[in-house]
């Protein structure tokens, strides 16, 4: 647990708080924790229906307790030592094609005002940068360098990356600068925030306002609902078909392993076949 975001420490105190909800409504002592209390609240765990990504980290977070408890002696054993986690189904993720993203924009394009000029900004660094959603919001003033041009972004985990800004990002950002974040942050009183992107109210954006956005400029584009995630899944996407490096989306993403980009690969079979057709001597 030690390095992990914000969100993923909030989500491990809802696992612990749900866990000791559990050991009082069954009058279980910590102390007295054994393997049979722990096979019973893994199978009403399962009992529930959580998927299998929320399942795996509730299992974590109870592994990560026990052994806690071992070392500190407050145990004789750890009693969730043969504890296996559930079978994780990887799935391929969904990416907006050039042209949904295309149709995207124009609706962005057409929005009026700072809160326009804001909004370019937001796509174009989930879709031209690859953010997450939480890295967005948390990007600083200070962490746009003109000179590269690029971004210094807090992933997860506290690592740090630095990425390209492409020109139409550089000139959304140049016009937010000057235009627009200015004139959100007149009715603010107190010191602004340093955070680069501000509500209409000046406060700093949160990723639930981002999700907002997106369903809002989807509905006018005529789109069906896509979640930021997708607009990342789209930049990794629709580079590896224009065939960027995969080591070089994997440091673009912030990715720690090569396999987790890895899953990019079979995102677009046709693509794979214009390759192979085109490079290979017998296709």
């Amino acid at each position: 647990m030690r390095g992990g975001s914000r969100a993923t420490l909030r989500s491990y105190g809802t696992d612990l708080e749900q866990f000791s909800g559990w050991l009082r409504a069954h009058r279980i002592a910590l102390d007295r924790l054994d393997r049979r209390a722990v096979r019973a609240y893994t199978a009403d765990l399962g009992r529930r229906g959580y998927a299998p990504t929320t399942l795996s980290r509730k299992l974590s977070t109870l592994r990560g307790l026990c052994r806690f408890l071992t070392e500190r002696e407050v145990l004789p054993a750890d009693p969730a030592a043969q504890l296996a986690g559930p079978r994780r189904l990887r799935r391929l993720p969904r990416a907006l094609r050039a042209g949904e993203v295309e149709r995207l924009f124009a609706a962005v394009e057409r929005a009026p005002g700072p809160l326009g000029l804001r909004d370019q900004v937001v796509f174009e660094l989930l879709y031209g940068c690859g953010l997450r959603s939480q890295e967005l919001v948390d990007l600083e003033l200070q962490d746009v360098r003109a000179d590269g041009p690029e971004l210094v972004v807090r992933g997860k985990g506290g690592k740090t990356r630095v990425v390209p800004l492409g020109e139409a990002a550089v000139a959304a950002l140049e016009d937010y600068l000057s235009r627009g974040r200015g004139r959100l942050l007149s009715g603010l009183r107190g010191l602004p925030p340093p955070t680069l992107l501000v509500s209409r109210r000046g406060r700093p954006l949160l990723t639930s306002d981002i999700r907002r956005l997106l369903v809002h400029y989807c509905r006018d584009a005529g789109l069906e609902h896509a979640s930021p995630h997708m607009l990342r899944h789209a930049y990794a996407t629709h580079m590896l078909e224009r065939g960027a490096d995969l080591r070089a989306i994997q440091e673009l993403l912030g990715h720690a392993s090569v396999s987790t980009t890895q899953v990019y690969t079979h995102v677009s079979g046709a693509h794979l076949r214009r390759v192979y057709e085109r490079h290979h001597p017998r296709a």
